[in-house]
């Protein structure tokens, strides 16, 4: 029997693809797929970096902080600079009084001046006998020698002339007269006055010959003061330049281009020596220190590329490389070590200090002290 409408049995219903209750199940199923494959990326994201990456949080930004120190004590009389400044090397910090160490100074150069004039007197006169007291002796000697010869001539002739007079006065009256009695009696008193002229003569040019060779002694006695006076220059000349040293010592200049980070004098005070004026640091000469543990030494090496987060930019990175590895644990250095006397141990992981070297942008932002994190690659090594 055929019937009318929908209702006919030749025009059946087509089967629906999804029924409506299995789709919900489906999407919750291919979610939870994606969230699995999510995680299992991030956790081999995770597991990678664990593995490649040494990472610290334990980490500083350090310098050479150079303390300026007076070597000199006195009143402090000019500041040049003060906290935060740049400086070049070189440049004037500050001014310690200087009066007494340039009165002091002025007067050893002066001290020093006379010595030396007193030197050159001294060797003018040295020379002069070097070259006078040789000849002044032969000459004397060669005048004792004719004052000699002729001493002996004069005493040869009051000889006869004692000889003569001798007998003309034991024949006088009888075989010679009177008158040539007077005249021998008057050649003998001649004779003796020649003789004792000459004696005199004599002892004068030794006199002369002694004085000749003594002035020719006195060449050691001048050359021993020329010496000395030379050594007296020489120290003073030594006391001269330590009074320049602390006369210079007086200026306090910056020995390095870099920053001023902390002043402790004030104009006006008196500071002693050894008493820190200034500290200072070279900006482009930081670095960073992290106190890596002991467990991750062994995957770290001198080369390594850092990533350097710093807590002050939290939106700059900073690049470095491993410098140098400490050869001991920080604990090492501890000024209160922890002896285990009672037996009693728990055992810590140590850490070593890791140098990176780091390139200061031209800003400067990086300063000694300030806080940052390091992400060590060591999967080149």
């Amino acid at each position: 029997m055929t019937t009318d409408g929908d209702n006919s049995p030749s025009r059946s219903a087509a089967p629906s693809p999804c029924p409506p209750a299995a789709r919900p199940r489906r999407v919750r199923l291919l979610g939870a797929l994606a969230l699995g494959a999510i995680a299992l990326a991030g956790g081999a994201a995770w597991a990678y970096a664990r593995w490649a990456h040494v990472t610290e949080n334990d980490a500083r930004v350090r310098a050479d902080m150079i303390t300026i120190a007076s070597r000199v004590d006195g009143w402090v009389t000019a500041r040049s600079v003060t906290d935060g400044e740049k400086i070049h090397s070189g440049e004037l910090l500050a001014v310690i009084d200087q009066r007494e160490a340039a009165l002091r100074l002025a007067e050893l150069r002066a001290k020093l001046d006379s010595t030396h004039l007193q030197e050159k007197r001294a060797a003018a006169q040295l020379r002069v006998i070097e070259a006078t007291s040789p000849d002044a002796v032969a000459a004397a000697k060669a005048r004792r020698e004719a004052v000699e010869a002729s001493q002996r001539s004069a005493a040869s002739r009051l000889d006869e002339a004692q000889r003569d007079f001798a007998r003309a006065d034991a024949v006088v009256g009888r075989l010679v007269s009177r008158e040539l009695w007077d005249q021998r009696q008057t050649q003998l008193r001649q004779a003796e006055e020649s003789e004792r002229a000459a004696a005199a003569e004599l002892a004068a040019a030794d006199a002369a010959l002694a004085d000749a060779e003594a002035k020719l002694g006195d060449v050691d006695a001048l050359r021993a003061e020329v010496d000395s006076l030379a050594a007296d220059a020489a120290q003073i000349e030594a006391q001269i330049r330590q009074k320049e040293i602390d006369l210079a010592d007086c200026e306090l200049h910056s020995p390095i281009d870099g920053v001023v980070d902390d002043k402790f004098v004030q104009p006006g005070e008196y500071v002693i020596p050894g008493q820190r004026l200034f500290i200072v640091h070279d900006p482009k000469g930081v670095w960073i220190d992290a106190d890596i543990k002991e467990t991750k030494l062994t995957r770290l090496k001198p080369g390594q590329t850092v990533e350097v987060s710093v807590d002050a930019y939290p939106d700059r990175r900073f690049v470095g490389r491993i410098e140098r590895i400490g050869a001991a644990a920080t604990s090492e250095f501890a000024l209160l070590p922890s002896p285990n006397p009672s037996g009693n141990f728990t055992k810590i992981t140590q850490r070593v200090p890791v140098r990176i070297a780091v390139q200061q942008p031209d800003d400067d932002p990086l300063r000694p002290g300030m806080m940052v994190e390091v992400d060590i690659d060591t999967s080149h090594f």
